[in-house]
């Protein structure tokens, strides 16, 4: 049924459990898993200037295919692991789009109360903006 699962991956164990939940599934259906990282770097500090620390995310990503390819070798599953700038919600629905993917994986917050009102979700941004079917893994 599946052919391509794209998961939504930005370390957190939330992350994890959603790249691991679409390993399983791609296990199962021969499929292909690609994870991808959204770096949102719209941040502004109090002076007003445009600052991004370069460094920090090179770590980040660094760090986060390292983790996806140990993930990948624990489960006997090759993983692609792609990184693109902008908001989560954008480049997730984009990549779903352009890589035809079957299934979106993602994990979830688990944000509550005014915190759920006040910052959203990624998930429900994506289950939103795409055709795509979405898997919300906790």
């Amino acid at each position: 049924m599946y052919r391509k699962l794209l998961v939504g991956y930005d370390g957190s164990e939330h992350a994890r459990r959603a790249l691991i939940h679409a390993i399983q599934l791609a296990k199962l259906h021969s499929a292909k898993v690609i994870a991808v990282e959204a770096i949102d770097s719209d941040h502004f500090v109090l002076e007003g200037y445009y600052r991004e620390d370069h460094v920090k995310i090179k770590e980040r990503v660094m760090s986060h295919t390292e983790e996806v390819r140990r993930i990948s070798r624990e489960h006997g599953i090759e993983v692609e692991f792609k990184v693109a700038r902008g908001p989560p919600d954008q480049v997730i629905s984009k990549f779903a789009e352009e890589e035809d993917a079957d299934l979106i994986v993602l994990g979830t917050r688990g944000h509550r109360g005014l915190k759920k009102v006040f910052l959203g979700s990624v998930s429900s941004s994506v289950a939103e903006r795409t055709k795509k079917p979405v898997l919300v893994v906790k």
